[in-house]
């Protein structure tokens, strides 16, 4: 892991010519206010031995703005510029671009992703518990298999990502955009997906246990119905758009246990238990 994020590009050298704007603007404004002010000084070089009536006379009409205004509006204006100059700079710096990073396996436990852009990322069977991904880039990222447990995704951009067998357990995925994801065998137990848009994502094999999505966007019956293999159904709360007789929200309790068992390692007797408590929770 060490070599890998060796080889990640300095940031602050490719905003460098930012920086150099920013100084270099206001010189060039004060330069300006500079060369207004001369030719005034050169038809004006005795002027403090003319009478008021000539100074009157050689004063231009037109120039209505003092010359001492125009030094402090280009020093403001230049002032200005320099701090969204530096500002920016700063804020592009902090922003790593790791798009198509290889994180292949990795252990991320509880690293700080969020806002980063990771379009095209590999994260194929990383540890990513209680990672920070809200606000980040996913599109098109690899997540097969990952770790998702806990993991903060809301907000997330993952349209086209892979999250085929991924553990989304009590993940925040509220708010990701999710179109065309890629879900199938994913386990969403107690995910939380309020406001992510589904549309056209794969949930074929999804396990959709004790879930609340009536707030989901865009999760069409034929999502529940059509996919092959079909999602497995526990506990779940439809959206009413969604809601059809023919889909049964509790079709697959009892193999759940079963999938729970064989997934994580766990005996079937405790796997049984944490179905039926599920099974006594009343969605309002």
């Amino acid at each position: 892991m060490g070599e890998r994020f060796k080889q990640w590009p300095s940031k602050r050298q490719i905003y460098k010519w930012g920086v150099i704007g920013a100084i270099a603007t206001p010189v060039f404004l004060w330069m300006v206010w500079w060369l207004w002010l001369l030719p005034e000084r050169r038809l004006h070089p005795n002027s403090d031995r003319l009478s008021h009536g000539e100074r009157a006379t050689l004063a231009d009409p037109h120039r209505e703005t003092p010359t001492s205004d125009l030094g402090v509006i280009a020093a403001v204006a230049g002032g200005v510029l320099l701090l969204l100059n530096s500002r920016r700079a700063k804020s592009n710096a902090e922003t790593p671009d790791l798009s198509g990073a290889d994180f292949g396996g990795a252990d991320l436990n509880g690293v700080d992703f969020g806002g980063v852009d990771l379009n095209g990322t590999n994260f194929s069977g990383a540890n990513l518990s209680g990672a920070d991904l809200s606000e980040a880039n996913l599109n098109g990222a690899n997540l097969i298999n990952a770790n998702l447990n806990g993991a903060n995704l809301s907000g997330a951009g993952l349209r086209h990502a892979n999250l085929s067998g991924a553990d989304l357990r009590y993940a925040n995925l509220s708010g990701a955009d999710l179109r065309y994801a890629n879900l199938s065998g994913a386990d969403l137990n107690c995910t939380l997906l309020s406001d992510a848009n589904l549309s056209d994502a794969n949930l074929s094999g999804a396990l959709l246990f004790f879930i609340n999505s009536r707030e989901v966007l865009n999760l069409e019956p034929f999502q529940l119905l059509k996919a092959k293999p079909s999602p497995f159904l526990c506990n779940i709360a439809l959206p009413a758009y969604s809601h059809q007789p023919a889909v049964n929200p509790n079709r697959d309790c009892d193999c759940i246990p079963q999938l729970l068992s064989a997934r994580y390692d766990i005996p079937l007797e405790e796997a049984q238990g944490i179905v039926d408590e599920a099974r006594q929770h009343q969605w309002d």
